[in-house]
């Protein structure tokens, strides 16, 4: 099995729900919710067989195990408490905010590995953190696509997660194929 298939699963997993936000207006609050709760119940367990089957980068997963655990917090959230629709916006939009920090500090987390870092992924990463913020406080603020804003926010999370993908290959692949030139002491 490739090893990168479970995150891909998740992001797209993310990216479904992102899309099945954008064309839900038409929909009940009830199936919404259902359907939001499910959907993002199976990507936290995606993301933690994930995070869990490679534990040899174990900031890069402990990124995943965070998410995992936020993600399962607010499905059972959307499924047991939220009655009203309004109680949906506010869940997702919380879940969005704490995105938005723990995509900043996965970046600090990065800089303190002491490895060679690529500052354009750290840059991107750090434009999608602010962006997801800046994007809850606008999709909250227009009540007439606060769902589609929410969707948008979801394929965008969902990109970034499958994007994430090749950036670890080519890392596994050059940390596995280096070969010292001289004995290590």
């Amino acid at each position: 099995m490739n090893k990168f298939l479970l995150i891909y699963l998740y992001g797209a997993v993310i990216i479904f729900e992102g899309v099945f936000l954008l064309f839900s207006d038409k929909l009940t609050f009830n199936f919404i919710s259902l359907v939001t709760g499910v959907t993002l119940t199976l990507g936290a367990v995606l993301a933690f067989m994930a995070a869990f089957s490679r534990q040899r980068q174990p900031v890069q997963f402990a990124y995943h195990e965070i998410h995992a655990i936020a993600m399962l917090v607010y499905a059972i959230s959307t499924l047991a408490f939220c009655d009203t629709i309004e109680k949906l916006f506010s869940f997702t939009a919380f879940l969005f905010i704490f995105y938005m920090f723990s995509e900043i500090i996965f970046c600090f987390w990065l800089f303190n590995l002491g490895q060679k870092l690529i500052y354009k992924i750290i840059f991107v990463r750090l434009l999608l953190g602010l962006s997801t913020g800046i994007g809850t406080v606008i999709a909250m603020n227009f009540s007439t696509f606060t769902l589609e804003g929410f969707g948008l926010l979801f394929i965008a999370v969902g990109i970034n997660i499958m994007l994430y993908v090749p950036v670890m290959k080519v890392k596994q692949f050059s940390d596995e194929s280096y070969v010292p030139t001289e004995p290590i002491q």
